[in-house]
């Protein structure tokens, strides 16, 4: 294929080996992670990887595993980092309009991966080491912000990602061959490319005033006059192409986009933006669902259940809002009507994981000890990190059954997964005297041994 001619060609020989790569893409990933900037709302997060999925499975083979992260940050952003690990800004997000222009951002963001170019910026820079030029695409992603709340600490990561944009920025041949890709491939997973086109001018839309307020996406992805003469151009080679269709509705991209909204956005911001919408258009469903999730947040349940329920009367079954509605009925103190309303949900793929977590906090109360074990256990083995306090209602659980041991050692997992390592350890060395689970006495020891290692 002609648009895949430079992958064996000299042009990616100049770039770190694979090998290079991946380890530098596996340190950058802990970096990120320790930040806990990213969110880790698995409805959101599956929803943006099955698209990212769908592109990545249109190209032929390559030596990496893609990966599709949401960075909880208001700016317009999104980068591909070392070893294929694709991040794209919340308020990126939030501000698109249509499952195509998402689409086409991750397919433009794929092609940088695919064609290496961040592995040629780092061959290029070769004063750099790898340690360094981690934590300088870790400033360029998390912003002004520095992933935390200290304002010297985010100040300082500012100045450096401002210093180093130039360095992290793509050429404007690599944006036109990443745009290319793009353009082919989002429209052979069946994504209108027109979305790449649409959501670049989105971008560039909020190029005001000054330096200082240019989208930090424009900064590092530059030409962006140009690239949309290009795609305008492209396009209208391609007018007899026949669109594609995504086969996503346009209300379930709705739904992820108030859902991030709801869940992370400022709260009074938040509440603001989705009653201005819904003055235009009171019935929205989505819309309801958004303004109840932010609602949910400032502890106004009465209001979000009444949002809620204005968003079932257009979508009587829709798993999401259902989903929320058990949350809601949980923080009222309602556990016996949340029950009632995610029974059925954790066959649902979609809301699967969440369905069950709720579930189980409601047995739980209501004091249906096997059956919440059972949902917690089933939680824990799919996203144990996401859900750690599912180790703390085990740890309940077991302490009601009278089993100290197991009860200790669930405390020691909770404490290890929110990283408290004294508690941790008083809990882990404390349920080696009851247990008799060898697989979990394994486990334990397993666990002190690193936390002796770390403290020596």
């Amino acid at each position: 294929m002609i648009i895949f001619a430079r992958l064996f060609t000299p042009g990616s020989a100049f770039a770190i080996s694979i090998s290079q790569e991946k380890k530098l893409g596996a340190q950058f990933m802990k970096m990120i992670k320790k930040r806990k900037i990213l969110i880790t709302d698995p409805i959101a997060c599956n929803f943006v990887t099955k698209i990212g999925e769908r592109i990545v499975a249109q190209v032929p083979p390559h030596p990496f595993k893609f990966s599709f992260n949401i960075v909880n940050e208001d700016q317009f952003n999104a980068f591909s980092a070392p070893a294929s690990n694709i991040f794209v800004n919340r308020g990126l997000i939030t501000a698109l309009d249509n499952v195509d222009e998402l689409a086409g951002i991750l397919a433009h963001e794929i092609g940088h991966a695919i064609f290496r170019h961040v592995s040629q910026m780092i061959d290029h820079s070769k004063l750099v080491n790898m340690g360094t030029f981690a934590g300088m695409l870790l400033g360029i992603i998390i912003g002004a912000t520095g992933g935390s709340g200290d304002a010297a600490q985010a100040m300082a990561v500012s100045s450096v990602a401002a210093g180093q944009t130039t360095m992290l920025a793509y050429s404007r041949a690599d944006e036109r061959e990443a745009d290319k890709f793009g353009l082919f491939y989002v429209q052979k997973a069946h994504f209108s490319p027109k979305g790449l086109l649409t959501s670049l001018e989105k971008i560039r839309a909020n190029d005001w005033y000054g330096n200082d307020k240019v989208p930090g996406y424009l900064k590092t992805h530059p030409g962006s006059k140009e690239r949309i003469v290009y795609m305008e151009s492209w396009l209208a080679d391609h007018d007899k192409v026949k669109e594609p269709g995504n086969g996503i509705a346009p209300f379930k991209f709705n739904m992820i986009k108030y859902r991030l909204e709801g869940l992370y956005g400022n709260k009074d911001i938040s509440e603001n933006k989705f009653k201005h919408l819904l003055k235009k258009d009171p019935d929205n469903p989505a819309l309801n669902y958004g303004l109840a999730l932010v609602l949910a947040r400032k502890s106004k349940l009465k209001q979000s259940i009444s949002h809620l329920k204005q968003a079932l009367l257009r979508k009587p079954f829709d798993p999401m809002i259902l989903l929320e509605m058990g949350q809601v009925y949980l923080l009222q103190g309602l556990p016996q009507k949340a029950d009632n309303v995610l029974d059925g949900l954790e066959d649902i793929p979609e809301v699967k994981v969440l369905a069950m977590y709720y579930q189980g906090e409601a047995r739980l109360e209501l004091g249906r000890l096997n059956q919440a074990e059972q949902d917690f256990k089933a939680v824990i083995n799919k996203y144990p990190v996401i859900f750690p306090k599912s180790y703390f209602n085990l740890a309940k659980i077991s302490s009601e059954k009278g089993e100290k041991g197991l009860s200790h050692y669930y405390l020691g997992l909770y404490y290890h997964e929110i990283g408290e390592p004294l508690n941790e350890l008083f809990h882990l060395k404390r349920c080696l005297k009851n247990l008799t689970d060898p697989e979990k006495i394994k486990n334990a020891r397993k666990l002190l041994k690193k936390l002796e290692t770390k403290a020596g």
